[in-house]
């Protein structure tokens, strides 16, 4: 595998549901086993629908040329606010890895958006058209949904990204960037 690939890892800061109507989500360049490169920084609204546009316009930025895929915590951000994959992907031609310890319930899921959200059906469908793996490599097990590469493709991927523990190492670096941003210093896991 090339070492000169770079990835935009993801994640979003801490924030309080009840009060907060927004937090930062985080980006990191970086290229494959090498150091930071650059980061980005923007704003999302806490259950909003903005996670998308916003992650297309980090993609656009200052990096824009240089990414040649992305790697998220996860498919959602700032509580329900929901990145589609797919479009970020058709929209940018860069592929898109998300990455999660735990199997998502879409039941619940489905369930928690139809009780809170008007646009439930929206926020469903993007959820149902990405769909999710289970994939194991060593004594690791990891979720992943994907978009705009193959299944083989993006396990090498994390393989190749992952330093520490089970997430690859720019989404961790993002959530560690995050976390320090909303709370003055970093901690916990993704």
């Amino acid at each position: 595998m090339k070492h000169g690939l770079r990835v935009l890892g993801l994640d979003d800061g801490p924030f309080n549901k009840f009060t907060d109507i927004k937090t930062v989500i985080v980006g990191v360049i970086m290229r494959l086993n090498y150091p930071v490169e650059g980061i980005s920084v923007r704003e999302i609204t806490v259950d909003g629908m903005d996670s998308t546009e916003i992650v297309m316009s980090m993609i656009r930025g200052r990096f824009r040329g240089d990414i040649d895929f992305v790697m998220c915590n996860g498919i959602t951000f700032a509580g329900f606010n929901i990145l589609d994959i797919q479009k970020v992907y058709s929209k940018t031609g860069i592929p898109v890895i998300a990455v999660t310890r735990k199997n998502p319930s879409i039941e619940k899921i489905s369930r928690a958006l139809l009780l809170h959200f008007k646009d439930s059906e929206e926020r469903i469908k993007i959820i149902t058209e990405t769909p999710v793996d289970k994939i194991g490599y060593g004594d690791r097990i990891l979720y992943i949904n994907r978009a705009g590469i193959e299944l083989n493709r993006a396990v090498e991927l994390i393989k190749n990204t992952v330093n520490t523990g089970n997430i690859p190492e720019p989404v961790r670096m993002a959530h560690l960037i995050a976390t320090a941003i909303i709370n003055k210093e970093s901690h916990g896991r993704v």
